[in-house]
């Protein structure tokens, strides 16, 4: 209960910066550096997941996911209480600490429980943070409708304390481990290379494709980073331990994710644009934003059935077999919703079958990391495998950004994505999922229990 609870805060943490990010433009009309509270959190949690799932390997996974959890509440305390947009993007960017979450929980689960139990705990893991954010994203709304931007902060605060509690309660004391002397000064210099890459990203849309700034900043980014993989693999003892990636099964979940991130792992922003697009575009539902939630609600609800089928499908037959399960579904769904868009009817049994593949992928993939990867340097291991997620996130969702803005038309003063353009984010989501499929079927085989 107290690893779902802790999952519960996790799924809250962008959930509710998008929820009340509309809101938000309308508090601060003066700014035009609202939309840098969803940055901030992204560039945030590329780093954290991957600082907080070591720092546990290293100090005891239950005392580092209370830190987390803790600082979230800060953030959102400071997000609650900002007079400023500056204060703002500080509590947000505070809060994606809570990246750190999912890893510490995995590591969590693989120390308390036998290992025939673990791989279906890390499928309710899943389960509970898609659900959850369903669930987040319709009572924070009611929240925000109700009081203001800043109710949807505290709601944020009272699940992150509730959950803190949990874990301090129900979770048993991880066991000491010994002491290692590490260099974070330098350990953690991949985190502004990272960034300044992330970042580039997101500003490709306002910079262009033929801006110096861009490649410049990608460019000082990549050289940083190959200079730090470097020290941390000669170190003795490294802050991230980059020998990881020489097991090829770990190198090919990771590289699964990637495909799964910049593809797949856009439901969320594809399906919530098309849901609320007027219908006299021709090319959207023009559902409310109640609707809309609900929408995602139902359709994020089969997770309840993937996330821990995919779990037990990895327990029985390894987790190979459940990453291609999971990543064909992807592909027959979304190439399905080239055709079915065009009716929300068929559209929801689509979009539902989307959200399965996705969770049943998803589950696979850290199921994959837990295989391969000691059981010391789970949250390390599984911390990394976020670090790809944010990274790639952030790729697709500027490819979609374009797809959608390549095709557009007027409609009632406004610009919107043409159907065209939803046809060609659908299929290029097809393409990454059939891309990831690929990869999924070079992960070595292992003996099925």
């Amino acid at each position: 209960m107290a690893i779902l609870l802790a999952a519960v805060a996790a799924s809250s943490g962008i959930t509710v910066i998008y929820t009340v990010l509309v809101t938000l433009y309308k508090a601060f009309p003066a700014s035009d550096s609202v939309s840098w509270t969803v940055t901030a959190y992204w560039l945030g949690s590329a780093v954290f997941a991957a600082v907080s799932g070591r720092l546990g390997d290293l100090l005891g996974y239950r005392r580092i996911l209370l830190l987390v959890m803790m600082i979230a509440s800060v953030g959102a305390v400071v997000a609650a209480c900002a007079t400023d947009v500056a204060m703002l993007i500080a509590g947000c960017a505070m809060q994606s600490v809570a990246a750190g979450i999912t890893p510490l929980s995995i590591g969590l689960v693989r120390e308390n429980l036998p290992p025939g139990r673990v791989p279906a705990a890390v499928g309710v893991i899943s389960a509970a943070g898609m659900v959850s954010a369903g669930l987040i994203y319709i009572c924070a709304g009611v929240v925000v409708d109700r009081y203001s931007w800043q109710g949807g902060f505290w709601f944020k605060v009272a699940l992150c304390l509730v959950a803190v509690g949990a874990v301090r309660l129900w979770t048993p004391p991880s066991p000491k481990r010994p002491s290692a002397r590490i260099d974070y000064l330098r350990g953690l210099a991949f985190a502004p290379a990272l960034c300044a890459i992330l970042f580039a990203v997101q500003q490709s849309r306002v910079w262009g494709l033929g801006d110096a700034r861009l490649w410049g900043l990608i460019g000082v980014g990549i050289v940083v980073l190959v200079m730090w993989a470097r020290h941390q693999h000669e170190a003795a003892h490294p802050l991230i331990n980059v020998r990881l990636l020489k097991a090829r099964q770990i190198v090919l979940a990771n590289a699964c994710m990637a495909f799964v991130a910049a593809g797949g792992m856009q439901l969320g922003q594809v399906f919530s644009l098309l849901a609320q697009q007027p219908a006299g575009t021709h090319a959207g539902f023009g559902l409310s934003a109640t609707a809309a939630g609900l929408l995602m609600f139902s359709v994020n609800i089969v997770a309840l059935v993937a996330s821990p089928w995919s779990g037990r499908v990895a327990a029985r037959y390894k987790a190979r077999s459940a990453a291609l399960i999971g990543m064909a579904i992807l592909v027959v769904a979304w190439a399905s919703l080239i055709v079915l868009h065009r009716s929300l009817p068929l559209f929801v049994p689509g979009a539902a079958l989307c959200s399965f593949g996705l969770a049943f992928a998803n589950t696979a993939l850290y199921n994959q990391i837990v295989e391969a990867a000691p059981a010391h340097q789970t949250g390390e291991a599984t911390g990394m495998l976020y670090v790809f997620f944010s990274c790639f996130f952030a790729v697709g969702a500027q490819a979609v950004f374009s797809l959608l803005r390549s095709a557009s038309a007027k409609y009632d003063g406004g610009w919107f994505a043409a159907d065209s353009g939803y046809v060609s984010v659908f299929a290029y989501i097809a393409c990454s999922s059939i891309a990831g499929l690929l990869i999924a079927y070079t992960l070595p085989k292992r003996r099925a229990q």
